[in-house]
């Protein structure tokens, strides 16, 4: 990669990761990177060019710190009311642990930026199909072991619970007491984990 190119890439980066979409100023990033608007225009062909690549980079950063050691936890345990107990702790754990907190907003900042240039990021989309994917895989564990439903479609499932701890954030202005939240959310999602009768 061209020299100039990496210190864009590098200093937009940064700003994204700093600031967020709201705070990221192209001006700021040509003078981190000591770089001119024509050097710009011609490794990415726009600001928007350069901002979409620089949150695929911030996007694969919070990927790859998600803790993927409590899917193994997942994997091991061996009953249905173990497996119902793991869930309902991972969604607290989502919902109230700082760190994940802080990974959610970013991403929902991330994903609102995309939207609002009106251009998904391929690589964004990759990598959270590549996390629902991983999730899945557990839950499919599950299934073959017979903890969960056998006619729930994991995949959907895990769309589903992911959505929901994003919407989360988006919804505490309206309920700020995340006790109040889990309560609605945490039987809403075990009750598609249930063994049919």
């Amino acid at each position: 990669m061209p020299a100039t190119r990496q210190r864009l890439l590098d200093a937009a980066t940064h700003a994204l990761r700093e600031m967020g979409p709201s705070g990221f100023r192209i001006e700021d990033v040509l003078l981190a990177a000591g770089a001119s608007p024509s050097s710009l225009y011609h490794h990415f062909g726009s600001r928007a060019g350069l901002m979409r690549e620089a949150a695929a980079r911030v996007h694969l950063e919070l990927v790859l710190s998600e803790d993927s050691t409590t899917l193994d936890v997942g994997k091991g345990i061996a009953t249905h009311d173990d497996f119902c107990a793991y869930i309902a702790g991972e969604l607290r754990r989502a919902a109230t642990a700082a760190d994940n907190r802080s990974r959610r907003t970013k991403r929902i900042t991330l994903g609102a930026a995309a939207l609002e240039v009106g251009q998904r990021n391929e690589t964004d989309d990759k990598f959270q199909r590549m996390m629902t994917a991983m999730i899945a895989e557990m839950m499919d564990d599950a299934q073959r072991k017979g903890l969960i439903n056998p006619h729930l479609d994991t995949t959907a499932y895990c769309a589903w619970f992911q959505g929901a701890l994003l919407g989360q954030l988006l919804t505490e202005p309206v309920l700020p007491d995340v006790e109040r939240w889990l309560s609605v959310a945490t039987p809403a999602a075990l009750a598609p984990l249930r063994l049919p009768q």
